[in-house]
Order: structure tokens, then C-alpha cells, then sequence
């Protein structure tokens, strides 16, 4: 996941460079999209299937045998967006709401990788719910993105440019469930099934999946609904410099994405087991931990993601407020995201539900209002404030329920601890910075060894050091 944040991180910075702010954000409008509908099609499978396969571990093996009618019903689902975008839809939304020249046809290309973003997320889910996420992982962190930046590499040396981008977002995402596909077909026994289809058991499934998947659409669509807005109220520069920022503050996240990749069937074993302390523990050791990891990415994208046009050039300037809105929504997001398997894997998925469905109502009442006034800066407080408040009544419902604390004050030790250290950093060199790209590194990495030195003596409890020896055992084999 590292690799897969880090070439879309410099491939995000080479197509900025070359198709400009404009188009950048004419590009990330159609991925948007693509990204609202593949939230949609996979009607929730993907989160229900690690709920659906971790929570009955001796019913495994007919479990998987239900996966082909799970694929085969949203495949077709998700086949109809592109349809109707190739059938009129498409310029219809060119004319009316996106007034960008050839959007109709950049949409039209990105949304024919839909169906194959969508089976990508059920198969993952069902590698989740099985404890074994590496496949999915594979195919979606290190194939999809090699497999991007080849091939809009090779088109840029050819002269396409917006469309280098399109076509190659596209076909990394074909590529990538070609292997995951074939994949699953080995690992999971897909070909043949000794088990006859237990169709009340898939009926569970569909009673609380769309429950499930309007959670999912809900969070997507909170979290796209910025940009969405921006687009249709501003202009398609804005977009760019605004998703320029969205792109770098995406690195916070990295780290506390890759500790919740099983933390969902693992919660609902442990409640189905009525064990409901070991789950406290297991959602407030990832809260702790991903605060520890992520925090100083936040800080320093806090002091010094204003200076992103120093990469991507001077039409990337954006005001710090925005970054600061932007970094801070990021980050909470990162701590009280997995908040929310409480509720969706222990059976009260429906309260998650209208608890994000009425985040999506106030999202979208905080972006009209906004947006049209303050642009850039309207789009990064409306996304703030809702995220902000989601989490706050979340976190009052899971401690009224189950009387448990998922987020400690070992959360805000480490975020003051790293804002403190770059804020040090940055004073220390105020005399000598001249807004440079190296000044500009040197800070920050004098930030990241400061609270590394400090966080590891004062925070890292001896389970958090054993597990970070024992992950970087494979590294050190690798190089002797």
C-alpha cells in the first residue's frame, strides 16, 4: 500500500506538471464519478462479505461457493452507468452541469472500468472476510498503479496528454481484476462448488447489504460531494488546485488504511462471541496505532502542503486555510473511520446507515450554501464540519451502546506531540528557509526525527515495537 501511495504520489505530481491545473481537474470531476458509482454497484458486498464470511468460520467453505451470484448480480449492475452515459447521459451532464469541452467522452472512458472496479471490491471483501487480504491487495496497490503509470507513461511520450491519463486510469483497473480474477478462481475454489446454493443464506446477506452499501454510498459521497460541488460552482482550475491538496493529504492515511484491513470480520467474531471488551480492544489499538503513524504525516502536510506549486508549479498555489481544513479532515477520518464496523459489523447497521445518510444531507446543505461563496476555502469547511460532526455522534452512540471507549486521550498526546515537533522544526528554520523544494524537506524530515525519537521512548508501548521489529524481519532478510 506504501508503493501504491507513493507512484500514485509521483504519478499524481507528473500529470500535473504536464496537463495542468485545467484539465487535472477536469480529470479528477470524471473520477469522482467513477468513484461515487463504484461505491454503489457493489451493493454493499463489500463490506458485507467480511461480515458474511468472518463471522461463521465452519460455514466457510459453502459460504465461497455464493460468491459467483454475488459477482454475477452487481457485474450486471454496474454495467448500466456506462450504458447511459454512451446512450445521451453523457452529454446531457456536459451541456448542463459540467461545462468542460469533451467531458462527455473523458466520463464515458472512465466509467467503462465501473464494472470492473465493482467486482474488484467484492472479491476484496470476500478476501477480507476470509483473514486473507494479500491478493486483493496485490492487485489493487501494486498492480493497478504499475500498471497506470506504464501506460500513461508510454502515452505521454507519444503526445496524448489528457487522454494518456483517461485511458490509462481505465486500463489498470481491467488489468488488475484480469489477475485478481484469476486469482480468486485458484484461492477460493470458484470454478466448482461441492455445495448446493443455500438461497437463504444469500437472502441474509441481501437483507442487510443495501443497509450496508447506503453507509458505504453515504461516506463516498460525503467525501466526493467537495469536489463535486467545486466543479459544478468554480472553474476546472480550481478543481486541480484543489485536488492537488486531496492528493497530497491522502498520504496521511496511508498507514491507518493498511492497519484496518482485517479489522472488520475480527469485530464481528468477537461480538458474535459476545465478547465485547476484546472488541474495545481491538478498535482502540487501532485508533492508537494509526494515530502513531499517522500523525506526523498530518503535521507536516499541516505546515508545509501550502508549498506544493514548488513540485507542481506555480498554477498550484492554494491558500493555507484550505490545507490546514483539508489535512485536519483527512486526518480524523484516518482515527474514527473504522469507528463505524461497531455499529455495521455487530447487527446496528442500520443506525450507521441514517446516522451517515443524515451526514450526507448536511454535506450536501454545507456545500450549496458554501461553495458558490468561498470556492476553494467553502468546499474544504463544508467537508470539515460534516466529517467533524458524524464523528462526534458516532462516537456518543457506540459509548451509549456498548459502553466502550474507542478513541483515548493517547490520540491527542500523539497529534500534539507531532504538531509540536514540526512546529518546532519550522520555527528553527524560519531564519533559513528561503521556500525552497530542499529547505522544504529538510524541514520536514528534522520534524519526522523528532517525533520518532521522542514518540518511541514516551508512546510505543513493547507490543507496538515487537510488531514493528517483526515487520521489518522480511526487509532485513531481503538485504542480507
Amino acid at each position: 500500500m506504501t508503493y501504491a501511495k507513493v507512484v500514485s504520489f509521483v504519478a499524481g505530481i507528473l500529470i500535473a506538471r504536464v496537463i495542468g491545473a485545467t484539465q487535472y481537474g477536469m480529470f479528477n470531476v470524471a473520477r469522482s464519478v467513477l468513484d461515487s458509482c463504484s461505491v454503489v454497484t457493489p451493493l454493499g458486498l463489500d463490506i458485507a462479505l467480511q461480515r458474511h464470511l468472518g463471522s461463521a468460520r465452519e460455514q466457510l467453505s459453502s459460504r465461497l461457493g455464493q460468491l459467483t451470484f454475488f459477482r454475477f448480480v452487481t457485474f450486471g449492475l454496474a454495467i448500466m452507468p456506462p450504458v447511459l452515459v454512451a446512450t445521451g447521459l453523457g452529454n446531457y451532464i456536459e451541456q448542463s452541469i459540467y461545462r468542460y469541452p469533451d467531458f462527455a467522452n473523458v466520463l464515458l472512458v472512465t466509467l467503462i472500468a465501473l464494472p470492473f472496479a465493482t467486482d474488484i471490491a467484492v472479491l476484496g471483501g470476500a478476501y477480507r472476510g476470509i483473514l486473507n487480504p494479500t491478493p486483493s491487495i496485490l492487485a489493487n496497490f501494486v498492480v493497478q498503479p504499475t500498471i497506470r503509470v506504464t501506460i500513461m507513461g508510454l502515452l505521454f511520450v507519444l503526445g496524448f496528454r489528457l487522454w494518456a491519463v483517461v485511458v490509462a486510469t481505465c486500463a489498470s483497473y481491467v488489468i488488475s481484476w484480469a489477475v485478481l480474477a484469476l486469482l480468486a478462481r485458484r484461492n477460493m475454489a470458484l470454478s466448482t462448488s461441492p455445495h448446493p446454493k443455500n438461497w437463504a443464506d444469500i437472502r441474509s446477506v441481501f437483507i442487510y447489504s443495501p443497509s450496508i452499501g447506503a453507509s458505504v454510498v453515504f461516506a463516498a459521497w460525503i467525501r466526493s460531494a467537495d469536489s463535486l460541488f467545486l466543479g459544478h460552482f468554480a472553474t476546472s482550475k480550481d478543481v486541480g488546485q484543489y485536488a492537488a491538496i486531496l492528493m497530497v493529504a491522502q498520504l496521511i492515511g496511508l498507514l491507518g488504511e493498511a492497519l484496518g484491513q482485517t479489522l472488520g470480520p475480527r469485530v464481528a467474531l468477537s461480538f458474535q462471541n459476545n465478547r465485547v471488551l476484546a472488541m474495545e480492544t481491538l478498535l482502540a489499538d487501532n485508533a492508537r496505532r494509526t494515530a502513531l503513524l499517522s500523525a506526523p504525516i498530518f503535521a507536516a502536510v499541516l505546515f508545509w502542503g501550502t508549498r506544493i506549486d514548488l513540485v507542481l508549479g506555480p498554477s498550484f498555489v492554494v491558500d493555507f486555510l484550505v490545507v490546514a481544513l483539508v489535512a485536519s479532515r483527512i486526518f480524523l477520518q484516518t482515527i474514527f473511520g473504522y469507528s463505524g464496523f461497531a455499529l455495521s459489523m455487530t447487527g446496528w447497521h442500520v443506525r450507521e446507515t441514517i446516522l451517515l445518510g443524515c451526514g450526507l444531507l448536511f454535506s450536501l446543505l454545507m456545500c450549496s450554501i458554501l461553495i458558490p461563496r468561498y470556492g476553494q476555502l467553502g468546499a474544504a469547511l463544508a467537508s470539515f464540519t460534516t466529517l467533524v460532526a458524524i464523528d462526534l455522534v458516532r462516537y456518543t452512540i457506540v459509548r451509549t451502546m456498548f459502553r466502550i471507549r474507542i478513541v483515548g486521550i493517547s490520540v491527542a498526546t500523539t497529534t500534539a506531540l507531532a504538531v509540536t515537533t514540526s512546529g518546532l522544526s519550522y520555527l528553527v528554520m524560519w531564519p533559513f528557509d528561503d521556500r525552497t523544494l530542499p529547505t522544504t524537506i529538510l524541514q520536514a524530515a528534522i520534524s519526522f526525527a523528532l517525533y520518532a525519537g521522542l514518540a518511541w521512548r514516551l508512546l510505543f508501548k513493547s507490543e507496538d515495537r515487537a510488531a514493528i521489529s517483526s515487520f521489518l524481519v522480511p526487509f532485513l532478510r531481503l538485504r542480507r
